[in-house]
């Protein structure tokens, strides 16, 4: 802290000159050293292959006898039978039979959801069985979990994982070796009956309190891993394993690593983010496609939604995948069929069996660029760094500058005419000056983030549905914020010699930001760091052609705006075949439903993207805007630090 606190001393001089003089080519230095380190991470010098860190799963080391594989196919075809006589909803009855001939403790669960953006409300249920653990006294469970869709659902069929589900809870009925107790698990409603399950199973309650979960008539024991099935077709070729959870969190690395050993075991070809695994790493085709997968992952994680319903285990400390099929034509991948996909499935109980306590050994925090692949904090940490140290540079430097600046100035002088000696400058002048305009800032920040209601009632007054009162009202609080600097009552503006200041704090709060939010999410991180930080070192008072050009950059880099380029990148990702009149309007439809779930899955589940993107950056993206259109500060108020220094010694 003596660097901060006392700059005029002379055993920091050179480091302060330096920092004064040179904090933008250094943030620019590392800027790009961070983006350059960013792109070598796929390659294979700068990650290591997955391995084991807890000994305890041995997976692959018994002998696999799952033989249900043809009850399987009557489950499946049965099911299929069933949901014709219930369209709309699950076939409860038929599950509830199915699981009580298997002799499990079968039990229901009622739910409903209070739909926080308007007055409707939506009811479900979900069925659960146990299997009580022969060796032990219901202290550790296990989770088997199968999301059902009915016929008319947007998504893909479950029917086959809802087969494999009820033929494993058949074959693991027969066998004695069970330390743990499983739960077989059937939700409705995607998200929703997996939420109001997990908190009436801990009796919690997450979000604002809109989803009321029913209490649940039994319970195991402590739930220490779960495997959720997302399998459309009896005939894989392919798995690709799920592992995005809520607000970013994920799975233990452990956990990953045992269902893709037990799928290349049983001949399955794996994959991650939809892309399979290249033969050779190290070389151009496999470097690209290692980047391709990192970037898709650190896309899905960076939303903080859940890629599949383990996602949502993850909060209670529960780790979780979802094993999703994937049916590829090519001649080259035969398929696989109910027969392998029991195998694994036993496997990775067999495996998870085994344990003697929770996932704690491998890694929580990584990025894959395969799925067997890994790069560990310890190497993406001094990328990000590189990255966001920017901030830490030019917030250092402004406040070096404006307190030398402060500090050289002629000293006061007493009746004798002598100099008075004043102790160091430690803060820089006006800083009282610019709080108004944060407090200002950061209110209109709370002002987005408790908006929604306010415009879904409104809207339904107009009989506007919240899907479009929502994103039309944050669109107009947006169009008024870019206003702000031709607006003159009420008057928001940076005051009078003060940019470089609002520059210093805003960069010290995005440091800030930035730091706390790559320690859980460091996709977010990124995502945040890249835009802002070039806005963060290159924004000042201009006028001209450089204010147009730097005014345009600010407003491309609004949370609202920067969601709908996202949106129109992803949009042509996905049909890259389709003209681009269509691609906006699938972009406008998309970002439409992106805002409206980050709103609603903020109410729900707790999802903070939303409240970071309006409490904390977009008042800083104000700040950002308004230096631009501010008046430029005087040449004479800074004063070179070299020549002060001099004048000192």
């Amino acid at each position: 802290m003596g660097i901060l606190t006392d700059p005029n001393s002379k055993g920091r001089t050179k480091l302060a000159v330096l920092l004064t003089k040179y904090y933008k080519p250094l943030s620019w230095l590392a800027y790009l050293s961070g983006l350059v380190f960013l792109l070598v991470l796929p390659h294979p010098l700068y990650n290591a292959k997955t391995y084991f860190s807890e000994n305890a799963l041995l997976p692959g080391l018994v002998t696999s006898s799952y033989n249900e594989d043809r009850a399987a196919m009557r489950y499946h075809t049965d099911l299929v039978e069933e949901n014709k006589k219930y369209p709309g909803h699950a076939p409860f009855p038929w599950l509830v039979a199915q699981f009580k001939q298997l002799g499990l403790e079968v039990y229901q669960q009622q739910f409903s959801l209070t739909y926080p953006l308007a007055n409707n409300s939506f009811t479900g249920t979900n069925v659960y069985a146990i299997l009580r653990a022969p060796k032990a006294s219901s202290t550790e469970a296990l989770v088997l979990a199968a999301p059902h869709r009915p016929p008319n659902s947007p998504h893909q069929s479950t029917d086959a994982g809802i087969a494999v589900l009820l033929s494993a809870a058949k074959f693991f009925r027969s066998q004695i070796y069970w330390a743990k107790d499983i739960i077989f698990l059937v939700t409705e409603h995607e998200f929703l009956g997996m939420q109001a399950w997990l908190e009436g199973y801990h009796g919690v309650s997450y979000g604002e309190g809109v989803l009321m979960a029913g209490e649940l008539p039994a319970r195991a024991g402590s739930i220490q891993a779960a495997v959720n099935l997302e399998l459309s077709s009896e005939f894989p070729t392919h798995l690709n394993v799920k592992i995005e959870g809520l607000n970013g969190q994920l799975p233990n690395l452990d956990l990953v690593n045992l269902v893709n050993r037990l799928a290349l075991r049983e001949g399955m070809h794996q994959m991650f983010q939809g892309v399979e695994d290249h033969s050779r790493p190290d070389s151009y085709t496999g470097y690209m496609r290692s980047l391709k997968t990192m970037l898709n992952m650190m896309a899905s994680q960076a939303t903080g939604v859940p890629s599949g319903n383990h996602g949502l285990f993850h909060r209670f400390g529960i780790e979780a995948v979802t094993l999703e099929g994937v049916t590829v034509r090519s001649k080259r991948r035969a398929p696989a069929d109910f027969h392998t996909l029991g195998r694994i499935v036993e496997g990775t109980f067999r495996s998870l069996n085994n344990l003697l306590e929770r996932f704690h050994q491998s890694f929580f925090f990584y990025i894959l660029t395969s799925g067997s692949r890994y790069v560990s904090i310890g190497l993406y940490m001094p990328m990000f760094g590189l990255l966001a140290g920017g901030f830490v540079f030019t917030a250092v430097g402004i406040w070096f500058k404006l307190i030398s600046a402060e500090d050289a100035k002629e000293g006061l002088k007493d009746e004798n005419g002598e100099k008075i000696h004043k102790l160091p400058v430690v803060i820089p002048p006006h800083v009282t000056k610019v709080f108004p305009l944060l407090i200002a800032c950061h209110c209109l920040g709370l002002l987005a983030s408790v908006l929604p209601p306010k415009a879904a009632d409104v809207g339904a007054a107009m009989s506007l549905s919240p899907e479009e009162s929502i994103p039309l009202s944050l669109a107009a609080f947006t169009l008024l914020l870019l206003l702000l600097p031709v607006i003159s009552r009420p008057r928001l503006a940076v005051p009078q010699s003060c940019s470089s200041l609002c520059q210093c704090l805003v960069c010290l709060e995005l440091s800030a930001l930035a730091g706390c939010t790559s320690l859980s999410n460091i996709s977010l991180a990124v995502l945040v760091t890249i835009p802002y930080l070039p806005l963060a070192i290159a924004v000042r008072p201009s006028k001209g052609i450089v204010r147009v050009l730097m005014a345009t950059y600010a407003i491309l880099c609004n949370p609202l705006v920067l969601s709908g380029i996202l949106t129109v990148i992803d949009t042509y990702r996905t049909f890259p075949g389709i003209s681009w009149d269509v691609v906006l309007l699938r972009a406008m439809q998309a970002w439409q439903s992106a805002v409206m779930f980050s709103v609603v899955d903020s109410y729900i589940y707790g999802n903070v993207l939303y409240s970071m993107a309006t409490v904390f950056l977009l008042p800083l993206w104000i700040v950002l805007y308004l230096i631009v259109f501010s008046e430029e500060e005087p040449s004479s108020e800074i004063v070179d630090v070299e020549e002060k220094i001099k004048k000192m010694q």
